[in-house]
């Protein structure tokens, strides 16, 4: 296969072999490395078992809880349980780096940064509150985001949910501080491709350079208001590590008291771009489209 020179650009900075990047460019042309999975609302009841057939998860020892992952070739979208809101529809990726909450004690208080369309907000209350009981605040600027995450959050039995539209900055400055708070960054969306979608220049410097920047400035100010003792949760949907190792490197160097926690669960996606815990999954792992996180701990003495 002879690859682009976008590609190229990519796969060197990913430091891959000459297989691996083959295999990438593959996924990225195919659009096919989507992978369902469906994360039980609170309106699912604790012994609820899904209409259709389940795969088997037992490679997957760091499935969060309340998460099922369909058999092949079923659209979990398509059946009544779904519009009835007993559970929400997302990539498998996406799972995968909510694991990294294993390693976070239960949080009194939790923000959802960027939180639409709210997946990331249902994975974070099917670890710690099933039943949707927990004070957590899910944030989102775009309007008719968040009009689509109160949706989506109301359907699902989490109407309670405080939902905001305020910029980073002006939580940063608002003075509330939070146990543990999620950054699911906006990024360049690599791995859109790999799942099909168009995403004209998302392998160019400057879209990547572009996000990278807004990314450190949304870090910043998620900094300013967690707890002495407390954590962000990093995610990405993207490839790029100017937009994932290097943003994690940034925040350490830029920001006392901060450092990546190990995450036991996923020790073995360890990325070798990283000197520091960072994980990030690909699409020949069979995961979904693929993705980054990183848990950062604030020292209780900063």
């Amino acid at each position: 296969m002879e690859l682009t020179k976008a590609e190229i650009r990519l796969c060197t900075r990913l430091g891959l072999s000459h297989g691996q990047a083959e295999r990438l460019a593959a996924a990225l042309r195919a659009g096919e490395s989507s992978r369902s999975a469906v994360v039980l609302s609170p309106l699912a009841p604790p012994d609820y078992a899904p209409p259709f057939d389940c795969a088997d998860t037992t490679a997957m020892p760091w499935l969060p809880p309340r998460v099922k992952v369909p058999a092949p070739g079923i659209k979990p979208a398509g059946f009544a349980d779904y519009q009835a809101g007993l559970y929400y529809v997302l990539d498998l990726s996406s799972c995968w780096e909510s694991a990294a909450l294993s390693a976070v004690p239960r949080p009194e208080r939790s923000l959802d940064l960027c939180a639409a369309p709210g997946g990331k907000t249902m994975l974070l209350c099917a670890r710690f509150a099933p039943d949707g009981n927990h004070p957590h605040t899910a944030n989102e600027v775009n309007a008719a985001r968040r009009g689509i995450l109160r949706q989506n959050l109301g359907q699902c039995g989490l109407g309670q949910v405080h939902v905001t539209g305020l910029r980073p900055d002006q939580w940063g400055s608002s003075g509330e501080q939070f146990d543990l708070i999620l950054v699911d960054a906006p990024c360049s969306g690599q791995s859109l491709l790999a799942k099909g979608i168009r995403n004209p220049g998302c392998l160019g410097a400057s879209v990547v350079n572009g996000n990278a920047k807004r990314q450190k400035g949304i870090l910043l100010a998620a900094c300013h208001c967690t707890a002495p003792g407390g954590h962000i949760l990093y995610t990405t949907c993207t490839y790029d590590p100017d937009e994932n190792e290097k943003v994690m490197s940034y925040i350490q160097k830029r920001v006392p008291g901060w450092h990546a926690r190990e995450v036991p669960a996923l020790a073995p996606y360890q990325s070798t771009l990283a000197d520091f815990p960072a994980y990030r999954i690909l699409p020949e792992h069979g995961y979904g489209a693929g993705g980054f996180c990183c848990l950062l701990h604030r020292s209780a003495q900063t």
